[in-house]
């Protein structure tokens, strides 16, 4: 009879147990009780199935169910070392990580205790992996015939190619770039080349200058005022005329016209003299 009665108490413990879960529950006096919930934190042992629970406080938190009288505090991320600023609030229900400003990192393995400032490329270097809040940048030296001149400089420039007629007066170097001295033929013809069209350009604008000065080139004056006072004496004129033209002829009078003659038996007299002069076809002889 005993052991029946044993037998009876182990099913019995036994479907407890295992109808107890693990995650939410907990075994108290052969009870299977129920734990607070996350968030929150259980004030005193009541009821086994209905316990005593209150809200953690500001700055603590509870990730999971728990039969704790306490809550775990959320870490101090203080900014004078480097961390952002926390929320006013931060969750209840779970950890509220420090994280570190721009520039800063921190690594995983001290739980962000400390911030560590990025490292910087130096110029010869390029950035092959930025940094980022939980990591370190990663940097690359520039491979040959490449270079950098700044800090953290994203990639690296190819040197300089020197073109036909250029010498590399001074080698590239993985901080500085190749410089080429000399210039090409064809630059410095077409240099020259324009430079003579500009000279002859020259002579022939002072040539014209100076033979337009010597020929007196003037520009023609405005000819109508002139014209304009021609035309009022012309008018005059012809009024002049149509009056003059009105009034009664008067008799011509027979002009002299003459010309001397040359004594010739024709023109001589009885006396032996001649004609001195002829006037309208007509001769008259002075006689002496």
């Amino acid at each position: 009879m005993r052991a029946v009665f044993v037998l009876y108490l182990l099913v019995t413990l036994l479907y407890h147990v295992s109808c107890c879960e693990k995650e939410t529950h907990y075994m108290k006096d052969g009870k299977c009780c129920k734990m607070c919930g996350p968030g929150k934190r259980m004030l005193v042992e009541g009821k086994c199935e209905d316990p005593a629970c209150q809200d953690c406080p500001n700055g603590e938190y509870q990730s999971g169910y728990t039969r704790e009288t306490k809550c775990e505090r959320q870490p101090y991320c203080d900014i004078n070392l480097h961390f952002k600023p926390q929320q006013a609030y931060p969750s209840k229900t779970s950890i509220s990580e420090c994280e570190c400003e721009p520039g800063y990192y921190c690594t995983q393995d001290d739980d962000c205790s400390t911030c560590m400032e990025h490292t910087v490329c130096k110029p010869g270097q390029r950035l092959a992996k930025k940094g980022s809040p939980v990591s370190d940048t990663v940097c690359e030296a520039c491979k040959n015939g490449t270079f950098s001149t700044e800090d953290s400089a994203d990639t690296c420039k190819e040197w300089k190619t020197c073109e036909h007629g250029y010498d590399a007066n001074t080698p590239g170097t993985s901080t500085s770039d190749r410089t080429c001295l000399g210039a090409p033929i064809y630059r410095v013809l077409i240099g020259v080349g324009v430079a003579v069209l500009v000279l002859l350009l020259a002579i022939i604008f002072f040539v014209l200058y100076k033979t337009k000065k010597n020929a007196g080139w003037i520009e023609i004056p405005n000819l109508k005022p002139k014209i304009a006072v021609l035309n009022m004496i012309n008018n005059t004129q012809d009024i002049d005329i149509e009056k003059t033209s009105e009034q009664p002829r008067q008799p011509e009078e027979d002009i002299d016209n003459s010309v001397p003659v040359s004594p010739t038996p024709s023109n001589m007299t009885e006396n032996g003299k001649f004609c001195c002069s002829r006037a309208r076809q007509r001769t008259y002889c002075l006689m002496y």
